[in-house]
């Protein structure tokens, strides 16, 4: 019996590759399973540069946070979960007990490292409207990914 122990996760489908994915998928059909296969637009997940951003904003704030309030109570964690719960949201997320097997589903704030570049600079955006509606300051560097996606949109 012919035994396939391929997960496949996130395959760019190229032409470069096509022989590849091709031969994969050929295992899997071989192993008597079924399969759910969904083709999207690839997309490229969110960069370092962006995550960098997030992070300064979210200490940033939480900082001037602090200030305000006369407290030390706000941290760049708690501002971070504030603005996924605020911008992001939830999703479902399974979980198979190892020692039952049972599957449990919760509730997950959405990752930041599962947005698309897209993604991840509206997320910003939202951050950076909110951020000057409520009058935290935001430094955006030059350089950054972030301002040369903003300076391109505003050609």
């Amino acid at each position: 019996m012919f035994m396939c122990r391929c997960v496949m996760e996130d395959v760019c489908l190229h032409k470069s590759n096509i022989k590849a994915v091709f031969k994969l998928l050929a295992d899997l059909v071989l192993s008597d399973k079924r399969y759910r296969l969904i083709i999207k637009t690839w997309k490229d997940k969110r960069s370092i540069d962006q995550n960098s951003l997030s992070h300064m904003w979210y200490d940033d704030i939480a900082k001037q946070a602090n200030r305000r309030s006369k407290e030390d109570v706000y941290t760049l964690e708690s501002v971070k979960a504030d603005f996924k719960k605020m911008f992001l949201g939830y999703q479902e997320v399974e979980h198979k007990n190892v020692i039952t097997g049972e599957i449990t589903t919760t509730q997950e704030l959405v990752k930041t490292s599962e947005l698309d570049v897209g993604e991840m600079h509206f997320y910003l955006q939202q951050i950076e409207t909110w951020s000057y509606n409520n009058g935290f300051e935001l430094r955006i560097p030059r350089d950054s990914e972030y301002q040369k996606l903003k300076n391109k949109q505003a050609e």
